[in-house]
């Protein structure tokens, strides 16, 4: 079977390896597409010259979906031919977090890949079966929906929270576009901020109420102006690096008003404190997704999908074969340039 390695920085191949076989409790995955994150792309934002241990490592891939081939000893809920979508988050199944349902808070999570390549092993119990409404490409980029989805939970459980709020989702990759959509179903106007025009297009397309581009917009301006002179509700940021994005969110939210952050930041942000604390500025953390009241997040996204609530077929602007993975990571880290919002990877 053909996997994608990495050699360094920006260099990226397909190599053969031996197919892996299923053991108890595991699935075999003909994998039909996944998605590149942007954390699979902070080592190729590296110096050059940089080497992974013994040369070459799988370049991974955790955000993917495919088609059962086998399954191990035990296995039940699924079996060859089924379409399956992957919940890669992974506890150690012990710990009081796990227990608990909050399984992202493990402090032995890891992160499942293969979607990189033409099959994947993956546990059973992080494999769902995808019902005929949801494509591939929608179930290839679920983790990035369930990120959402917990982002606007955790707001839905702030004090406060009341039906009739003004949101602002800074960020137009597929998480912000997401989190836009599955805060209109909580009611309110959303508006997403981003300054690729392409993507803020698609925010449109999928019912964000306004849109404003940083680079070319007073963002702050036009925030208020749209509420009164307060502020927005609720501010989400998820863009996280080194964006001043938080220091936005700061500017943009209102007295009283709660910040969700979902971006993880590279660099320790610097926002006014003292204006927060002012203000009385509910200051959130989502970070990833987990179980809510007892239901996989990562199933809550299934059935949104599948109900038609949230759509994901428009985030995804870009397609290429395994073999063109190096395109594919080039399109995906130069966005400004190839347009791309969502790029895929199709190994089958």
């Amino acid at each position: 079977m053909k996997v994608a390695v990495t050699y360094g920085p920006g260099e990226i191949g397909v190599e053969e390896v031996e197919r892996p076989a299923p053991g108890a409790g595991e699935v075999l995955l003909r994998v039909k597409a996944a998605g590149i994150c942007g954390s699979d792309l902070h080592f190729h934002r590296r110096p050059a010259g940089e080497r992974p241990p013994g040369g070459s490592r799988p370049l991974g891939g955790h955000e993917f979906c495919g088609t059962v081939t086998a399954v191990g000893e035990g296995v039940t809920h699924v079996r060859p031919g089924d379409r399956a979508g992957v919940e890669p988050l992974a506890g150690c199944d012990a710990c009081r977090f796990c227990a608990s349902g909050n399984y992202h808070l493990c402090p032995k999570l890891r992160h499942l890949s293969g979607g990189f390549g033409e099959y994947a092993l993956v546990p059973a119990a992080k494999v769902f079966a995808l019902p005929e409404s949801v494509s591939d490409e929608a179930a290839a980029i679920l983790d990035c929906l369930a990120v959402g989805v917990h982002a606007v939970q955790r707001a839905r459980a702030r004090p406060g929270a009341g039906l009739a709020d003004t949101s602002v989702v800074l960020g137009d990759a597929a998480i912000g576009l997401f989190t836009m959509q599955v805060a209109r179903l909580e009611g309110g106007p959303v508006g997403v901020v981003g300054h690729h025009e392409h993507s803020l297009a698609i925010a449109r397309e999928l019912g964000a109420d306004f849109t404003l581009n940083s680079h070319r917009e007073d963002v702050e301006a036009a925030v208020r102006e749209r509420t009164g002179g307060l502020g927005a509700d609720l501010v989400y940021e998820s863009v996280g690096g080194t964006a001043t994005t938080l220091q936005e969110a700061a500017r943009l939210v209102r007295p009283g008003g709660t910040i969700v952050v979902i971006g993880c930041f590279t660099e320790p942000p610097a926002p006014d404190w003292r204006r927060l604390m002012r203000h009385e500025v509910n200051v959130l953390f989502a970070w990833s997704y987990a179980a809510w009241d007892g239901v996989p997040e990562f199933a809550i996204s299934i059935d949104l999908l599948a109900a038609g609530k949230v759509r994901a077929e428009p985030i995804v602007t870009h397609r290429f074969p395994l073999d063109r993975i190096a395109d594919a990571f080039g399109a995906a880290m130069r966005k400004g340039e190839s347009g791309a919002t969502k790029v895929l990877v199709t190994p089958s």
